[in-house]
């Protein structure tokens, strides 16, 4: 289905906001100082139990992590489809990161100085890789929970500070990389609907006519009693004696 309305909107509004950080991201600007001062006041506060925390949350976002969390969640949030979901799911992150790479190649923008790193990098610096990927497995997860709207957005937003903070840290990425990680996957995920409302669940909508069918006849089961306990009591005060129940007019389940 094409992307239309609102979602196309937001999504078209979010990879203009990405465009205009990587495009400013080096140049002799507000933006590029601003970036290179946030570095380099992270780099001059780092101590080695925030070194550690970091190490341990940006191995949060590491694939051997995210793909098995993303397939559990899921397969257990969507159980009357699940393996479809569960593969789908994986799949929007897998091709979300593998555009990712293309455009970091697209930008090549340098990662900062070597000799700040405590940790060895992959491939360009901008749009954050980590960064990136964790926002997608999160946004998928919560999709595939039923979660939208502000909480979603707040999950998927406090993912991006929690593992681009670890990566700055690390020293192996500028501010504007997680900013623009950020804003790549919440492009993609309202790209590929998966930022949005989720569609209802089969199971859930087959419970639910199940649980209507049921009380639509219990319905009819009590007034089909009503009714021949009226006419008892009419037949004994004409007396005329006991008269048969009679059956529930107009309703499938009577006699």
């Amino acid at each position: 289905m094409a992307l239309t309305g609102r979602p196309a909107l937001i999504a078209a509004a979010v990879f203009a906001a990405l465009a205009a950080v990587a495009s400013r991201a080096d140049a002799d600007g507000l933006l590029a100082r601003a970036d290179r001062a946030a570095y380099e006041k992270v780099r001059a506060s780092r101590r080695e139990p925030a070194v550690a925390a970091a190490r341990r949350v940006s191995a949060l976002a590491e694939p051997t992590v995210i793909y098995p969390v993303v397939a559990a969640v899921g397969l257990l949030a969507r159980r009357d489809t699940r393996w479809r979901r569960a593969s789908t799911a994986c799949l929007v992150v897998a091709a979300g990161a593998a555009t990712r790479r293309q455009l970091s190649r697209l930008i090549a923008r340098p990662r900062p100085p070597a000799q700040a790193w405590l940790i060895a990098p992959e491939g360009y610096s901008l749009p954050s890789q980590h960064t990136t990927v964790a926002v997608l497995a999160a946004g998928v997860s919560v999709h595939s929970l039923g979660v939208t709207g502000a909480p979603a957005q707040a999950v998927r937003l406090l993912t991006a500070a929690a593992i681009g903070t670890s990566r700055v840290c690390l020293g192996v990425h500028w501010p504007a990389d997680v900013i623009s990680g950020w804003l790549f996957a919440e492009g993609w995920l309202r790209l590929t609907g998966w930022a949005g409302s989720p569609a209802p669940s089969r199971v859930t909508s087959a419970v639910k006519g199940r649980r209507a069918a049921r009380q639509r006849a219990w319905i009819c089961v009590v007034a089909a009693r009503r009714r021949a306990g009226q006419r008892v009591l009419s037949a004994n005060a004409a007396g005329t004696g006991s008269v048969r129940p009679g059956a529930c007019v107009g309703c499938p389940h009577g006699a």
